[in-house]
């Protein structure tokens, strides 16, 4: 029997409706819908000419949902190759590959002297129980891929205790809904 194909859609913006298939798989949990338009509402949609990076990237959801509002430029790390494929495939079918970098990597170890940019807006929402928020806070704060007054999306499972998170960011927001915490933090 096959699997089964599930979606995630883009919810808002010029590429409104656009499903993201993936194959389910453990490690992959998209941004439910509910979450990412109180992110964006926190935002206040205010996207334009915002250079993005999602860390963990999974099906794009997040990254592509800004490229929908109006950023301007978004580079996604995916260390799976199958979805990097699918996110490619999506980046192509929506004429939008010269706003954006997929990259197949691991964003906690890759060397990002070699990408020579900073980023208004990080998206940080890894595989839960794998205690990568610190070491992703660590490689951002590394190579300093944050501008002044830059913005962190951290999505985490409901019992990580970020008040333990080493960081000099200034918490914004915060919520939760399900099994997941979600957080926006200024530099």
């Amino acid at each position: 029997m096959a699997k089964r194909q599930a979606t995630s859609r883009i919810i808002a913006g010029n590429y409104k409706g656009t499903k993201l298939s993936f194959k389910p798989n453990k490690n992959l949990r998209p941004t439910e819908s509910k979450t990412k338009e109180t992110l964006f509402n926190w935002l206040l949609n205010d996207l334009h000419e915002k250079k993005c990076l999602d860390m963990f990237a999974g099906t794009g959801a997040l990254g592509l949902e800004a490229l929908s509002r109006g950023a301007s430029e978004v580079v996604f790390f995916e260390k799976q190759k199958n979805l990097c494929n699918s996110l490619e495939s999506v980046v192509k079918k929506l004429g939008i590959k010269n706003k954006c970098k997929v990259i197949n990597a691991n964003s906690t170890t890759f060397d990002f002297t070699f990408l020579n940019s900073e980023f208004d807006l990080i998206f940080l929402d890894p595989p839960f129980y794998e205690n990568l928020i610190q070491k992703s806070l660590d490689t951002i704060f590394k190579y300093e891929l944050l501008t002044k007054k830059g913005l962190i999306y951290i999505e985490c499972e409901k019992d990580l205790e970020l008040e333990s998170i080493e960081t000099n960011l200034s918490q914004l927001k915060q919520a939760k809904g399900g099994e997941t915490k979600y957080y926006l933090y200024e530099s």
